[in-house]
């Protein structure tokens, strides 16, 4: 029994630890990602191609983009019944997830990097043994036989969409139109038993990828486009619980094949240097409101490395050797805590570097050329008294926001022309400087959210993807390669004298914590975490 009740409170100590710790973007209010097609069980997605025997190498440019995408979910909480409370990792799986990483079939010159998150891993891993989330189970009850609590939630959740993918169903587009035109409570009583069902199956197909809307089962579907019937639904889900079961084997296979390199997190995503030391905050923040007791659970946060890594490995069935940490956080205290458990390279963001430097912050020309370019656009290293070094890429904040934020408003084929042109800049602008050292040479780190962005775009952000990947295939400038193949190829970095505490975008911890109401929250994990060390 003592046992049993460690084990709840350990469990409840991480998901506290994550929720006041973690500030990922997917959540009720900001529903999550896109993606690119995977095989079916009929046909292949005509947008990918089989894979093929890469071609033979051409002469290295010297210049490298570093590609990273941060594929993360927070660990939603379970309902009473034991259903998961939100449905974004299901249809992220449907949408961004195995598309995503599909595409380095289609383009294997191009190297990426994944990180996975453990809590995505293994919530990935639940829904192929039978887990399901409410947004599932409320669409799989008949249309005739729901209750007025399960249509109002219809009507308010199930238009939880982006409306630029709203507008692509017609159908989906009018029951939108038709609930804003009388509200919420006139469209529980008005909307018929077949508008619910098709806002049921309509929800579910727009978070799927346009790849596997193009291919049967789910083309039919798309070609019947309303008046759907109960029957859809068990083809509709079936073909989502498929995908689910093939995305963590997909992204084994790319490894083993050497097309991408797969990373991962700490456990529960935290803010590593504020579970380690809270006082931490004061450096970039020195007016931050600091909690009345200070947590510094070194220990706490070395597990959240090792487990995240035994998940990682578990699952995937290799052990990640990079690592992303939580919201890019880190310090001079927690390389430490990477380094003594294996993790062979870290990465963040420009806003630890710069300080970590000495120059405050990087500055940019009227073309928004970096100014310290050849600083920013090189692996450093974290020198270490009683662990090994550990080397740290940092990416390019603008490049990386201009995926992320920017580029949805113009076509694919422009936004990756715009990339791929200030990548040249950033070349030229480097050899201005001087020949680079072919020791050394520049690698450019382009890391940035995986999932949120896509939905934005046209086509789900497949035109501009396809198009980046075919002209980073193609370029005679640029080579894409991995942080570990650069280590491999080029050895051990400039050491830094220390490392700033900050995240990927900004040079402290103000996000998570410095005000009152977030010190009270860390005081209440203070007070979980001394209650787990008397139960334990």
């Amino acid at each position: 029994m003592k046992q049993q009740l460690a084990g709840r409170r350990w469990a409840l100590m991480l998901t506290v630890m994550a929720l006041v710790a973690s500030a990922c973007t997917s959540g009720e209010d900001a529903p999550p990602t896109t993606a690119a097609p995977p095989t079916t069980t009929s046909a292949p997605p005509p947008t990918l191609a089989p894979p093929g025997d890469e071609a033979p190498e051409d002469p290295d440019p010297g210049f490298y983009v570093n590609l990273i995408w941060q594929q993360h979910q927070p660990r939603y909480p379970l309902l009473e019944d034991g259903t998961i409370s939100r449905p974004w990792v299901r249809v992220h799986a449907a949408k961004d997830y195995y598309d995503m990483a599909a595409l380095h079939d289609q383009f294997p010159e191009v190297r990426a990097t994944f990180n996975l998150t453990p809590v995505l891993l293994l919530q990935l891993e639940e829904l192929s043994n039978g887990a399901k989330d409410i947004y599932w189970t409320t669409a799989e009850v008949n249309a005739a036989d729901l209750d007025d609590d399960q249509k109002r939630f219809l009507i308010e959740r199930f238009f939880d969409t982006n409306r630029k993918i709203i507008e692509r169903f017609p159908r989906y587009q009018e029951l939108l139109d038709q609930r804003d035109a009388i509200g919420t409570d006139t469209a529980i009583d008005q909307f018929s038993e077949e508008d619910f069902r098709d806002l049921q199956i309509l929800f579910n197909l727009a978070w799927t990828d346009p790849g596997f809307l193009d291919v049967e089962p789910l083309a039919e579907l798309v070609t019947k486009a309303r008046d759907f019937s109960e029957e859809d639904k068990v083809v509709l889900f079936a073909e989502h619980l498929r995908i689910i079961n093939e995305v963590i084997p997909l992204y084994s296979r790319l490894w083993d094949e050497g097309k991408i390199e797969v990373t991962t997190s700490p456990l529960a995503h935290p803010i590593l240097p504020l579970i380690s030391d809270t006082s931490l905050a004061t450096v970039g923040d020195p007016a931050a409101i600091l909690p009345d007791n200070r947590f510094q659970q070194i220990p706490d946060a070395d597990q959240q490395v090792i487990r995240g890594l035994d998940v990682a490995e578990g699952l995937l069935g290799r052990r990640p050797i990079g690592m992303w940490p939580g919201e890019g956080a880190v310090s001079q205290l927690v390389m430490s805590l990477f380094s003594k458990n294996g993790v062979e390279w870290v990465a963040t963001g420009e806003d630890v570097l710069a300080p970590s430097l000495g120059i405050g912050s990087f500055t940019r020309d009227a073309s928004d050329l970096v100014q310290e370019a050849g600083d920013l656009y090189r692996p450093w290293q974290a020198e270490l008294s009683r662990n090994d070094p550990v080397p740290m890429f940092f990416r390019d904040g603008l490049l990386s926001d201009l995926i992320g934020f920017e580029y949805s408003g113009m076509s694919g084929e422009a936004a990756a022309s715009d990339l791929m042109g200030r990548l040249a800049d950033i070349r030229e602008a480097l050899e201005a400087d001087g020949p680079p050292d072919p020791e050394r040479p520049p690698i450019v780190s382009i890391i940035l959210d995986g999932e949120n962005a896509w939905e934005n775009y046209d086509n789900d952000g497949k035109d501009f993807l396809e198009a980046l990947y075919r002209n980073l295939s193609e370029s005679d400038f640029v080579t894409t390669i991995t942080p570990s193949e650069y280590l491999e190829r080029f050895g051990e970095p400039e050491s830094l004298d220390e490392v700033w505490p900050g995240s990927w975008f900004q040079p402290n911890f103000a996000t998570w914590i410095g005000e009152t109401e977030e010190a009270s929250a860390w005081d209440y994990l203070f007070g979980v975490r001394n209650d787990l060390t008397e139960a334990q």
